[in-house]
């Protein structure tokens, strides 16, 4: 499974093939080294466009629409609470805190739907955090991973009860494509998923690691 991995130093995204950050050549899954600062892959030198191309993105909503009308049979179920209690297609914007999903296809930057799980069943990703984003001019680069440090990390820390930078786990999240911002889309969603384990069986919600 190609998944992409967060480096601990400088937030930079990286290909899963890719044993050392292409960033600041942090080795994956290393600490950040004692006396050192973790320094925002923002503050760095960009590395190009490919380097923001890996991200998750909303398509416009109109497919969305078509395609969850036509699969709406394979629809993931929900209890009264909310949690999903039955594995199924599920809308990529209608991700909550505490879904367990699987991607369809690792390798797309553009995603529509997901196939939704209850937490005890194998998955790889888990949500563990929804919002909004500011409403203006589509965000570039920068201000999409400052969005991420603001929000993701402090959460992150809430959510699996120990620090990102301490954790063996790492964030995958998701941002509106261009065309999804003009149409209304401000949802930052943020994952949580071990690099090294992609069949979890259970929540990662206050695990400590």
């Amino acid at each position: 499974m190609n998944e992409r991995w967060v480096c601990r130093r400088c937030f930079n995204s990286n290909d899963g093939d890719v044993g050392t950050c292409t960033q600041c050549g942090l080795t994956r899954g290393s600490e950040v080294p004692a006396g050192e600062e973790a320094v925002p892959a923002a503050a760095a030198a960009p590395s190009g466009a490919s380097r923001w191309s890996w991200l998750l993105r909303f398509w416009w909503i109109g497919l969305v629409m078509v395609i969850a009308v036509g699969g709406a049979i394979f629809a993931a179920r929900r209890d009264d609470a909310g949690q999903i209690v039955g594995g199924g297609d599920l809308e990529v914007s209608e991700l909550r805190a505490g879904d367990c999903f699987d991607l369809r296809d690792p390798n797309e930057e553009e995603i529509e739907d997901v196939q939704a799980k209850p937490c005890t069943e194998v998955h790889e990703f888990e949500m563990y955090y929804v919002g909004l984003l500011p409403d203006g001019e589509y965000p570039d680069e920068a201000t999409f991973v400052g969005f991420l440090e603001e929000d993701c990390l402090p959460a992150f820390d809430e959510f699996v009860g120990i620090s990102y930078e301490e954790s063996q786990l790492d964030i995958y999240w998701l941002t509106p494509t261009a065309e999804a911002w003009d149409a209304g889309g401000r949802q930052l969603q943020c994952a949580v998923f071990h690099p090294t384990n992609d069949e979890l069986t259970d929540s990662m919600q206050g695990v400590g690691r």
